[in-house]
């Protein structure tokens, strides 16, 4: 009982940090967080250093997304569901969510920014409803170059969203409908090539090394028992070559 609602608690978080537009999982696990002693939603994020190469992968409303926050989200979006069992969104869908929770505190800027000790209760909730320690997630992490801080970096994130979407619903209607509507006045451009190329860079795989073989033959150059020359590497040309020596009896 308790695993089955420990995988419908990790479904609820990965909808509603990765997918696009998740507001009735959203509501679900601010269910699920109160029931276990509450916690206050969020607010803005300290924004992660970047590179002078940060270039935008996305604008929207003239705010950039920096391809280093992307690349940094996609490879948390596929940790994150790898421990919770369930099947990590792609790239082009955890952009589509960046933009969504860019559109919402862009809506509602007026957020505090989350205590570390509401960052660490919520990280101490999802672990629990993982099954997962902390050392396991770090763990995690390291496998894709990432460390523990990043994921902090992204949880703050999700509790200022969070406090975003609750100002919102607020106002009447449903964050659903409040999306539909802002996305179609939203201006909002997607740079395909740098996606690509960005993509291309975070999962390239170093080739693996050629496994060395035997060193080629020297040539040589034999009379056969005709009394013609055999050259080696002439034969060679031609295809395979298969000698063989025996001693002559007699």
């Amino acid at each position: 009982m308790r695993g089955e609602m420990g995988r419908q608690e990790s479904r609820g978080w990965i909808a509603l940090l990765l997918a696009g537009g998740g507001a009735a999982v959203f509501l679900l696990l601010v269910v699920f967080l109160l029931s276990r002693g509450g916690l206050a939603p969020p607010p803005p994020p300290t924004p992660a250093p970047t590179s002078p190469a940060d270039l935008p992968v996305a604008m929207v409303n003239g705010q950039p997304i920096g391809v280093n926050l992307w690349a940094e989200t996609v490879l948390i979006d596929q940790v994150m569901s790898g421990l919770a069992g369930v099947p990590a969104p792609s790239p082009e869908e955890t952009l589509d969510q960046l933009i969504n929770q860019a559109l919402v505190l862009q809506a509602a800027p007026s957020v505090e920014t989350p205590s570390d000790e509401e960052v660490e209760a919520y990280i101490a909730a999802l672990e629990a409803g993982w099954g997962v320690s902390d050392e396991q997630v770090v763990d995690a992490l390291k496998g894709v170059g990432l460390d523990r801080e990043a994921w902090k970096r992204s949880i703050t994130r999700l509790l200022t969203v969070q406090r975003g979407q609750e100002a919102l619903v607020a106002e009447g209607g449903t964050i659903e409908e409040w999306l539909t509507q802002e996305r179609e006045r939203a201006e909002v451009v997607v740079y395909q090539e740098r996606m690509a190329q960005a993509l291309a860079a975070l999962f390239a795989t170093p080739s693996p090394s050629p496994t060395p073989g035997p060193p080629p033959a020297p040539d040589f150059t034999l009379k056969e028992t005709s009394g013609d020359p055999f050259t080696l590497y002439d034969h060679l040309a031609e295809g395979p070559v298969v000698l063989v020596f025996f001693q002559r009896c007699g």
